[in-house]
């Protein structure tokens, strides 16, 4: 039987006197150890839960009250839901594993051939810069099943026959560096798609910083962090719901994801800013632009430019 400390016994992790098992002080558990195994897993189990009460009223706040969570947790009445922390841990961890079971990429670049059984052709415009293909499809995509390869071999072969028949080195070398552009294109992708998901622990600091100008400079850097918390949960639910209409052949673009994102960002920052609809709409729009300028575009071209060959760079612009 599991033996428990005197009520005049000192906590062993903070030093307050204690008044029964648990210390008014630190919240210290201070029972005897070690506890049969048993205990102990029920207890794992207890804190790894998806599927406890407090996890189902946190998600069921979310859906209908998204506001509820961040009240709660700032007036001292965050025990009945799950902590942001958990949360935000949780539901990284989910996305991450949908985007391995779906297939699904956060960003590609593909170029692919749209009628097999057509030619390829490629054509150097006279402005030294574009290069005209016919029969290909060129893009950038985001939060779509994965396309392998990712540049069709054939758009490589019919740039590369196009530059060894030009007319002048300015049309060889822009076609050149078609191919090249396209190989950089497809790194970028694939670096993207791997720091993009772990770079958002880094950002999301940023993402509270940017939130002070607009809601409450005089507000706790930690209420606008738990802010961040609660719209990058929402933004990943979307995103994890997306990723999933994707894997069944949807093909949805990513975009539309905003508005649903911004509703609910909307929706909380009213009531938690304590701001009426029309200064939380601005504000939250505003806020996103931020974001996306300041933060996530700078990010993403430090990114490309570990992917640049500087000297098929340099050629390209001598050449014209």
């Amino acid at each position: 039987m599991a033996e428990h400390r005197e009520p005049s016994a000192a906590c062993p992790a903070c030093g307050v006197a204690l008044l029964g098992r648990y210390c008014h002080g630190c919240g210290q558990d201070t029972e005897a150890r070690p506890r049969p195994l048993r205990e102990w897993a029920a207890e794992a189990f207890s804190e790894s839960s998806l599927v406890d009460g407090r996890t189902a009223r946190t998600l069921a706040a979310l859906a209908t009250r998204p506001n509820r969570l961040l009240e709660a947790y700032r007036d001292g009445a965050g025990g009945r839901y799950q902590s942001p922390t958990k949360i935000f841990v949780v539901v990284t961890a989910l996305f991450l594993l949908i985007l391995n079971f779906s297939g699904v990429v956060i960003y590609q670049y593909v170029a692919r051939v749209i009628d097999p059984t057509a030619p390829v052709t490629a054509r150097a415009d006279p402005d030294g810069v574009t290069v005209h293909l016919t029969n290909v499809d060129q893009g950038e995509w985001w939060m779509q099943r994965r396309v392998e390869p990712p540049v069709d071999p054939a758009v490589t072969v019919a740039v590369a026959a196009a530059a060894a028949a030009a007319a002048n080195e300015r049309d060889r070398q822009n076609l050149l560096y078609e191919n090249q552009s396209n190989r950089e294109q497809v790194v970028i992708s694939e670096r993207l798609a791997a720091w993009l998901p772990n770079a958002i622990w880094l950002l999301m600091p940023l993402f509270a910083l940017l939130l002070a100008p607009l809601f409450g400079r005089r507000r706790l850097l930690m209420e606008h962090l738990v802010f961040a918390m609660w719209a990058h949960f929402m933004a990943f639910g979307l995103l994890i719901l997306l990723a999933l209409a994707n894997k069944a052949g949807a093909a949805w673009p990513a975009w539309p994801v905003m508005f649903p994102y911004l509703g609910y960002f909307v929706a909380a920052a009213r009531h938690y800013y304590g701001l009426s609809w029309w200064s939380a709409l601005w504000r939250g729009g505003a806020h996103l632009l931020l974001y996306v300028f300041l933060v996530l575009t700078p990010a993403t071209f430090v990114v490309a430019a570990t992917a640049l060959d500087m000297d098929a760079l340099g050629a390209f612009l001598r050449a014209g």
